[in-house]
Formats: structure tokens, C-alpha cells, sequence
């Protein structure tokens, strides 16, 4: 069985949207906001501008090949294999810890609304089963559930913000850089970490309508409307309550209502903490389970991974993403894996600049592209920007946490080359990548 094209536009920025509107906005922005004070403004406007830089390296491998699996597609694609597997490895391993961290934030803010007092772990442990089920009923079936949590996430921020209007106190605002560039910047690296969400859709190419348009419009559709409502969020945020007041707070939105004294709108924002995070716990899973497919697919790990069952959607790769899922949830800290996480997938967002100027190379050298080039100058500063903004954000990321990127890329490194020669001693075929031997001219989009 394949894979089949069911996602629209509309679709396709609903699963971006569902992927970044959630941990970022209702629990992240309180301590980013303590991190920058006012200027938390200017943090959010500039994790827009580096996501649409990586976005537009994105978008611009994604107009020449047009295959499932994200980072890992699209590296392998325009470079070579390995560089491929690395990307791959790092952007799965990144999202699948975060939909760890993410599941954890659904459980303590279910414990908190029910009041049952139980272990948050057993909240978010259903919650990562329950999507996992959604998924393997079919990628419609994610798209419907998606766009329905993306419509209640917007409707709670609308409420919160015509709410905050009613008890805005602009003096909060007097002191508004009060940890200089230095706060913004750690800010900018605190925020960014809710919309690395960007590239989800890229990991579902085989079944979106029209790829090749589809993906770059749906990425900077999805990063200017989250980065409009994160700044009105913020606004909103310390119009009620002084930056200071978030330095601790898990949950600053619920803290911030608190001071319009309404029970009701208190169950609404925790309602949408529920939900927000629910909707990063979908999207990761499908994202993931993708890119684990079209590692089974070509051979570079399992073969099973690639196996689709009658509801079109690869459903072991589904079951593994959401079971080591939950075993980061269960063996791994929650301070670890949310910077693990944003570590890693920033390292695969490097390899995704490197590609697009890999590919700008390979379009000059084709004669019959030049002409496209000439008229974009803009191609290769692009990504150039992306991975300068990404390696100043790293900067602002603990040790500890690039300690582990670090072995992971050398453990990726090494299962690549170990692989590669054990295929060789046993005399077998190493699995050919069509879209690398056919990259070429054959590949290139013409106008």
C-alpha cells in the first residue's frame, strides 16, 4: 500500500500551528518573559525572523524534492546519504524527547484541573497512547483532530487577551530591557524552542496535495500567524502581572488571570494548557513516525519502520515513535529533555542551511537554472543567516545539554559507518537513494 495525498494548505498549517502553539506559549513565554522583561517583544520577533530563515532554506529544498521524511529527505536528497541519516537522527531524536517534555506539561495540567492527584507521568503516558492511536487511524483522521485543537488553542488566546485588556497596567512596561541585549538574546533562545514546530509539515510530503507550493507557503503562513499571537500573548501577559512575577511560574497565563479573580476563565486558560499540549503530542508523533518510515524505507534502519497498514499510515513506525516516547518521559528529567530536545533539533536545522547551499551550488552548476539564480540574490545569504542565528542561539543553550547532542551525533556517526560496513563484509547491496543518483538536472524544477 502507499501513502496517500490527503493535506491541503489549510490542513498543513493547521498541523504547523498545532506543533508550535502549545508548551512555547502556555508555559515557556512566563520564563522567557522573566529572562528579557518587556523586551521579551523583541525576543519573540526575533525567533520569528531565525525560524524564517531556516523555514525559507526549508521551503526552497522542498520546491526539488518532495518525498516523506523532513530533514532527513531532504539532506540525503540534495547531499548525500549520511548527512541525511545525522539530520534525521538529530531532528527524531530531538522531537521524540520533546514530545516527552510536552506530554509531561498535558499531564501536570490535567492533575491540576481534575484534582485526582495522581502522578502527572500517568496523564501524559495516556495522552502519548491515545494520540498514537489517532495517528494510525489515518492522516485524515490527525488532520481533523489537529484542526480541532488548533481552533480551541486560538479561541482560549483570544478570550485571554480581550480578557487582559479589561485590567492592563502599561506601567509594567516602564523597565523594558532590564537584562540589556543579553536577556533578549536568552529570551530569543527560550522562545525559539516552541517554533522549531515550523518543519512538522515537511516530514509528510508523500501526503500533502501539491507539495512542492504547499510546504513553503504552509511554514511562513504558520511562523507569521503564531509569531502575531505570541507577541499579543506577551503583550496581554505582562499587562496584567510585572515580568519579575514569572520567574517560577509553569503555567504564567493561569497566573496572569488570576488577577481578574474569574474562576471560569481560570478553567478556560488550564483547558487550553490541556489542549495546547495535546496538539504537540499529535503533531510529534506523526512528524516522527514520518521520518522513522523513510528511514525503514530505504533501509537505513528497519525495513518494518516503512510497513503501511489499511489505513494508509505507517503503523509501526506510529507504535516505536510513541514508545520511546514514553521511555524519556519515564527515565529522563524534564529540565534534561527540553533542552536536549532544542539542542538536537537546532544541530538537524544546520544540516537542513547546509543542504540549501549545497543545492544552490548544484542549480548553478546546471546551466538552464541560471537565470533563476540570477534573479535571487537572496539564495544562499539565506541560509548562511539561518545557521549564524542558530549557532548564537546554542551559545545560549547549558553544556550539559550539547554534552548530549554531541554523543548523539557521534553515536549517529558511528551506527552510519558500523552499517555501511557490515553491509559490505556480508557481500549484500547497500540500498540504493533514487533521489540522489536522479538529483541531478532530471530533478531540478524548471521554469
Amino acid at each position: 500500500m502507499e501513502l496517500k495525498r490527503n493535506i491541503t494548505l489549510f490542513n498543513a498549517v493547521m498541523i504547523n500551528l498545532g506543533a508550535i502553539i502549545g508548551a512555547g506559549i502556555f508555559v515557556i513565554i512566563g520564563i522567557a518573559s522573566f529572562k528579557a522583561g518587556p523586551a521579551i517583544i523583541i525576543s519573540i520577533i526575533l525567533s520569528g525572523i531565525i525560524a524564517i530563515f531556516t523555514g525559507l532554506s526549508f521551503s526552497e529544498i522542498a520546491r526539488h524534492v518532495s518525498k516523506e521524511g523532513g530533514v532527513y529527505e531532504y539532506a540525503k536528497s540534495v547531499m548525500s546519504p549520511m548527512p541525511g541519516f545525522i539530520g534525521g537522527w538529530m531532528w527524531t531524536f530531538g522531537n521524540i524527547i520533546g514530545i516527552a517534555a510536552v506530554a509531561l506539561s498535558f499531564g501536570s495540567y490535567m492533575d491540576a484541573l481534575t484534582g485526582f492527584k495522581l502522578n502527572p507521568v500517568f496523564f501524559a503516558i495516556t495522552c502519548i497512547l491515545s494520540f498514537m492511536t489517532v495517528n494510525i487511524f489515518g492522516i485524515k483522521n490527525s488532520a481533523k483532530t489537529i484542526t480541532g485543537i488548533v481552533i480551541i488553542n486560538l479561541v482560549v488566546l483570544m478570550v485571554f487577551i480581550f480578557s487582559g485588556l479589561s485590567n492592563f497596567h502599561s506601567g509594567n512596561f516602564s523597565n523594558f530591557m532590564p537584562h540589556g541585549i543579553s536577556g533578549i538574546i536568552t529570551g530569543t533562545a527560550l522562545i525559539f524552542f516552541a517554533f522549531t514546530g515550523f518543519s512538522r509539515v515537511t516530514t509528510i510530503s508523500d501526503e500533502i496535495v501539491n507539495p512542492e507550493k504547499t510546504i513553503p507557503r504552509a511554514i511562513l503562513l504558520s511562523i507569521i500567524i503564531s509569531s502575531v499571537l505570541y507577541i499579543l500573548v506577551a503583550i496581554t501577559l505582562l499587562g496584567l502581572k510585572p515580568y519579575y512575577d514569572y520567574a517560577v511560574s509553569s503555567s504564567p497565563l493561569a497566573l496572569a488571570i488570576k488577577s481578574l479573580h474569574d474562576y471560569y476563565l481560570i478553567i478556560l486558560i488550564s483547558i487550553g494548557g490541556i489542549t495546547a499540549t495535546a496538539g504537540v503530542t499529535l503533531t510529534g508523533i506523526l512528524g516522527t513516525s514520518r521520518v522513522l518510515f523513510a528511514m525503514g524505507r530505504d533501509e537505513e534502519l528497519p525495513k518494518k519502520l516503512s510497513y503501511i497498514d489499511k489505513f494508509s499510515t505507517p503503523v509501526i513506525a506510529i507504535a516505536v515513535s510513541a514508545a520511546l516516547g514514553i521511555i524519556f518521559l519515564i527515565f529522563v528529567s524534564f529540565g534534561t529533555i527540553v533542552e536536549a530536545s532544542n539542542s538536537a533539533v537546532l544541530t538537524s536545522y544546520i544540516i537542513i542551511n547546509i543542504s540549501a547551499i549545497a543545492l544552490y551550488f548544484k542549480l548553478r552548476n546546471n546551466e538552464k537554472s541560471k537565470v533563476n539564480l540570477s534573479k535571487k540574490p537572496y539564495f544562499i545569504i539565506i541560509p548562511i543567516a539561518g545557521i549564524s542565528t542558530i549557532i548564537l542561539i546554542m551559545l545560549y543553550i547549558n553544556i550539559a545539554s550539547l554534552s548530549i547532542t554531541g554523543i548523539l551525533l557521534l553515536l549517529s556517526f558511528m551506527y552510519y559507518l558500523i552499517r555501511k560496513y557490515i553491509i559490505k563484509i556480508n557481500g549484500k547491496r547497500i540500498p540504493k537513494h533514487s533521489d540522489v543518483r536522479t538529483f541531478g538536472l532530471s530533478r531540478l524544477r524548471r521554469k
